[in-house]
């Protein structure tokens, strides 16, 4: 986790260049992300927008194609065609789908990115902040861009992001008017980050998951990780919680907070309260973190063959009046648990004290028809046919999948081996290991996003970095 902090920093800092200076971040190792929010456990608050649908685009086969000031407010974009989002561009009639195992599709020369042909897309939408969201904090979320892509709002530059399968989200509250708001994204197919892209599958881009607006209260449950520990005759359990607090005031809240919690069965009868005790911002600090356990006397166990699910919900509180300050929507600061137990005996799987053999499959995030857009109705169709062919479990080959489909495999019950969208199998060359330190190590951490959603689902985090190198 150290490691995770140090590159998150020194990405963070090297915003030293505008947007403008292309190259500075598109073949530059030590830039991959700016302008983000740390990842977090995967929740969408109740006040959110989906910004799905039909947005303005152009496509140019580099990105000098791109006309220079696309991003501005007052940019016309009338003679420009439109596309859907979430979507791959290629799947709608610009540039070129292509399939790649190991070979890269243009001469490998790491951090270098092709000159002639870089297929690029600018995006143009608008939106209007809900009048309900007054004196809240507004994000910005994207699940999934291929591959790199520079974000403006109301023509201010806010973020960069390298990594087709990692979200991206950014707080964009300071750059906000009222009424209607311009969003402006360029994407670009082919950055230094691709060189560690090179999985066996269609090489395609764009905006090709959800885009969410969403609004948090000024002090807000940003995170949290929940494990459950049963005892040595894998009968009752200890439920641990612990939450992380965050400020986004100048001079965050002085009075003691705490976070309540409640248990509920699938029968939605209350099975548990939990407490944290109450704390306080330190000085300096704009993050607390909170914890909470509870014994539960013999609940239900999580397997592929039993998948049962707890609902857990979480409320973050004025320790002194005991008023809620998070908001109390079904949405907001929730998620499935599932009691297990997981070890490792001379090299067997253990799961809840017996041996497991994992049945998986490997399994791509692929639509016929979208290519790498992939809706809920098709995960789960893939995961009824799993389950009625006799498999217990799924590789995300190669990359994280959508945070839904973690949520789907626990309630249908499977294990998921969950990869980081990291493969090199392109690369002979002594530039990867500074690829590895550098870009590799970061989305590792934030595939932790994966670990810390401690549904039923079994998810094991595995790195693949296939090479020749010497």
């Amino acid at each position: 986790m150290v490691l995770c902090a140090w590159i998150g920093a020194m990405a963070q800092t090297e915003k030293t260049r505008g947007f403008d200076d292309l190259y500075h971040y598109i073949e530059n190792l030590d830039v991959f992300e700016y302008g983000q929010e740390e990842s977090r456990a995967y929740y969408i608050p109740g006040h959110h927008v989906l910004l799905n649908g039909k947005w303005k685009f152009f496509y140019g086969n580099t990105p000098q194609e791109i006309p220079n000031n696309f991003f501005e407010e007052k940019f016309s974009d009338a003679k420009w065609g439109t596309i859907d989002v979430p979507s791959n561009w290629e799947m709608r009639g610009y540039g070129d789908p292509l399939f790649r195992n190991v070979s890269a599709p243009f001469k490998a020369d790491p951090p270098k990115t092709p000159r002639d042909y870089n297929p690029t897309g600018a995006y143009r939408t608008t939106f209007t902040i809900p009048s309900d969201w007054n004196g809240e904090e507004i994000f910005l979320r994207f699940e999934k861009v291929a591959s790199a892509s520079f974000l403006w709002i109301n023509g201010q530059e806010v973020g960069y992001n390298e990594g087709a399968q990692e979200p991206a989200e950014y707080n964009i509250t300071k750059y906000l008017k009222k009424g209607r708001n311009t969003l402006a994204m360029k994407v670009i197919k082919y950055s230094d980050g691709f060189y560690l892209e090179g999985q066996d599958y269609w090489r395609l881009a764009g905006i090709f998951d959800d885009v969410y607006l969403y609004a948090t209260p000024k002090t807000r449950l940003f995170d949290w990780y929940v494990t459950t520990d049963l005892d040595k005759d894998y009968r009752d359990a200890d439920l641990n919680i612990e939450v992380s607090v965050r400020s986004y005031d100048k001079q965050p809240i002085t009075t003691p907070l705490k976070v309540q919690a409640v248990l509920t069965g699938a029968n939605g009868k209350e099975v548990a309260r939990l407490e944290s005790q109450a704390a306080t911002f330190a000085n300096g600090s704009s993050t607390l973190t909170l914890n909470m356990s509870k014994h539960i006397s013999n609940p239900l166990k999580w397997t592929a063959e039993t998948p049962n699910l707890y609902n857990l919900k979480m409320y973050l509180v004025d320790a002194a009046t005991g008023k809620r300050l998070s908001e109390c929507t079904p949405e907001d600061a929730r998620q499935d648990v599932g009691f297990k137990e997981t070890e490792m005996r001379n090299n067997v799987f253990y799961l809840n004290g017996k041996p497991l053999k994992v049945n998986a499959q490997c399994s791509h995030m692929q639509d016929p028809d979208n290519g790498h857009a992939v809706n809920d109705e098709l995960v789960k169709k893939d995961m009824t046919i799993l389950k009625q062919f006799g498999f217990n479990g799924v590789r995300t080959s190669h990359y994280p999948p959508v945070p839904r489909y973690l949520e789907y495999a626990a309630r249908y019950g499977l294990y998921i081996i969950d990869e980081a969208g990291v493969e090199a199998g392109f690369l002979a060359t002594n530039d990867l290991y500074r690829c590895i330190v550098n870009v590799c190590a970061a989305w590792c951490c934030v595939t932790e996003t994966s670990l810390r959603y401690s549904s039923g689902a079994l998810a094991t985090r595995a790195a693949r970095v296939l090479t020749s190198a010497r």
